[in-house]
């Protein structure tokens, strides 16, 4: 099951890296977009990547291992 969520999560990858490279003209304008919602949406496909592939983000104050366990 999650083989079938995972390519559909690189294709997402995709189509965001995509827009945040065509939606702007320069160098600046990319790294702004990268801050803003794409760039949002793009971290967070990352963490649930990970999360599937049983990797917690350490750098993530959400993905705190010990507050994903359930108890």
């Amino acid at each position: 099951m999650s083989k079938g969520i995972k390519k559909q999560i690189i294709k997402a990858r995709e189509n965001v890296l995509k827009e945040i490279h065509q939606s702007s003209s320069s160098h600046v304008q990319r790294g702004l977009a990268s801050e803003g919602y794409a760039g949002g949406y793009l971290d967070a496909l990352d963490d649930v990547e990970l999360a599937l592939n049983g990797i917690y983000n350490n750098n993530s104050r959400y993905w705190k291992e010990e507050q994903c366990e359930n108890k």
